[in-house]
């Protein structure tokens, strides 16, 4: 028996930062980072919040640690919220998630808990995950609790409307991502693959538009509303290698996570589809998914080898249209102190939790391998 679970309640289009009024009289503690605790959409928010009274934590910066949680669990503990609101991107609310789990062991009842993101990527607002670095270890460590799951998500376009082009590609490359691994993970079922490929759809539509045009506000509702799309599939279904590798050189390297997907996603497909003969008896069953994968977002093959390639090439393709770096080199890291971090990267990619979820059994040379192409 298998198991397709939807907590959230997703509340999204035009307006739906309205819905907060539904926390006056509350206690309400915002968790955020230092800049949107200043912004207009802030500001926009607060008013929502009128009638509550509010506790805003700010200190979330980029990769969240275990430092800022543990800071935030004392805020939380110190204010006892009948109600956390995460605001931001992946950071934010990963550092909330971890948060509100923690705290919530010692509370005396458990916060409602949604989450309003303002960036379209992660997945983060409908998924039972955090990623939290841990500097001792110098490692992103994957953490994952169905008590992580927001009780309401709130997309609203406005949110994400004055995300800079350079973010709207890095976070919706890692939706990209989300879709294309969950569609072949391990776990995947008929329900995740319906939410993987209209994510994909989406994302291979708007996308663009949304990086070159950043005001236009249907393809800005689009990409936000497939980035939770894909964050429901990979919850379902998992992910693999491409976060694995991913999760393990940004503990140890400054690229952004979506960035750092979209250059190894080309890399794993060609992988995890092993050898393409001319027929499909002769392709894998991981192929011929990546196959219809392609099928799904009309790749121009008549074929399944040639859809696989397809979708390979596609992947690239929509990476240079949002003017992403195929290399690491190309990231800013000099290629030779990547190189010498290459067996400690493929071993910790080894041991990653995403890692299982892979449709393709992988050793440490393989990883190695792939890493080598990105340098």
């Amino acid at each position: 028996m298998q198991h397709f679970r939807v907590k959230t309640d997703i509340r999204y289009g035009f307006g739906a930062l309205a819905s907060l009024d539904e926390l006056a009289g509350q206690r309400v503690l915002v968790v955020t980072d230092g800049f949107l605790a200043n912004s207009p959409l802030m500001a926009t928010i607060r008013q929502a919040l009128g009638g509550a009274t509010v506790e805003v934590y700010d200190r979330v910066t980029a990769n969240p640690d275990t430092a800022t949680v543990a800071s935030g669990i004392v805020v939380f503990q110190r204010f006892k919220p009948h109600a956390v609101v995460a605001v931001g991107g992946g950071s934010p609310i990963d550092a909330a998630k971890a948060i509100v789990t923690l705290a919530e062991a010692e509370a005396d009842g458990a916060p409602s808990f949604i989450v309003i993101p303002t960036t379209s990527g992660s997945g983060s607002e409908a998924t039972s995950y955090a990623v939290i670095s841990d500097p001792a270890s110098q490692s992103k460590v994957p953490l994952t609790s169905e008590s992580m799951l927001p009780d309401i998500a709130i997309l609203d376009p406005e949110c994400v409307r004055t995300a800079p082009p350079k973010l709207t590609a890095d976070a919706g490359l890692d939706a990209v991502s989300h879709a294309v691994e969950a569609y072949v993970a391990n776990d995947h079922s008929d329900f995740s693959d319906a939410f993987a490929e209209k994510a994909l759809q989406l994302l291979c539509r708007w996308l663009p538009v949304a990086y070159k045009q950043p005001d236009d506000l249907a393809a800005r509702e689009r990409v936000h509303n497939a980035a939770t799309m894909a964050g429901m599939a990979f919850n379902n279904a998992g992910l693999g290698i491409v976060h694995s590798l991913s999760h393990a050189i940004g503990g140890l390297f400054p690229v952004p996570h979506g960035r750092l997907n979209a250059m190894i996603l080309p890399h794993v497909i060609a992988f995890n589809a092993g050898p393409l003969g001319w027929g499909p008896a002769t392709l894998t069953p991981c192929a011929l998914r990546y196959a219809h994968l392609g099928l799904m977002v009309d790749v121009k093959a008549t074929t399944p080898r040639g859809r696989v390639l397809g979708l390979i090439e596609d992947c690239r393709k929509l990476a240079a249209r949002l003017d992403m770096p195929t290399t690491m080199s190309g990231a800013g890291i000099a290629k030779a102190e990547f190189q010498r971090a290459l067996p400690r990267l493929a071993e910790a990619a080894l041991h990653d939790r995403c890692t299982a979820g892979n449709p393709v059994a992988v050793g440490v040379h393989d990883l190695e391998a792939i890493l080598t192409k990105i340098a």
